[in-house]
């Protein structure tokens, strides 16, 4: 059965990953740490349907022009979720997304400060390791580009996370 570990048609799923995010020289041209929040519904054992709320930081860069104390970025999307594999223990899975983005920097001399939202897609692969007698709980590795649009320029940014899911839903 393709995707026979902890997840499955009707089940939901719910989890959090920390990691990095690479800023593109647009933004920062620095790596800051990340944090995201997710949830979804699986409506086949291969499709599942996800919010993911993320937040990325750097502090302390310069770009030409501005000494910066803070870049703060913020997104909300919506990811198809692609799920592979037979195994009971591991799904690798790639995803595609999109939302909204707001990016904050905060320029630490001059007191001005810089805000803006625009619209990110996110495309991103990845590896669920499930453990435990139930196999419900899993190790979540992902490797993401998200692309933005504010500021009037384009930006791609890399995120390297790892976390946690559990499955909700009845037993297998």
């Amino acid at each position: 059965t393709p995707a026979a570990a902890g997840i499955g048609q009707g089940n939901g799923e719910i989890g959090f990953g920390f990691g990095f995010m690479d800023f593109d020289s647009n933004v920062s041209a620095e790596t800051g740490g990340r944090f995201s929040i997710r949830g979804g519904y699986h409506f086949t054992d291969l499709f599942q349907l996800e919010g993911q709320i993320l937040s990325a930081n750097v502090t302390d860069f310069e770009r030409p022009g501005y000494s910066f104390q803070n870049t703060s970025m913020g997104a909300f999307l919506v990811n198809g979720v692609f799920n592979f594999g037979s195994s009971k223990t591991t799904v690798p899975y790639a995803l595609i997304g999109g939302g909204r983005v707001g990016v904050l920097d905060v320029a630490s001399d001059e007191g001005v400060g810089f805000d803006e939202d625009g619209p990110a897609f996110q495309v991103a692969g990845g590896v669920r390791l499930f453990f435990g007698k139930s196999k419900r709980a899993a190790v979540r590795l992902e490797l993401s580009l998200l692309r933005e649009n504010t500021f009037d320029e384009s930006s791609t940014h890399t995120g390297l996370t790892v976390g946690f899911t559990w499955r909700l839903g009845p037993a297998k």
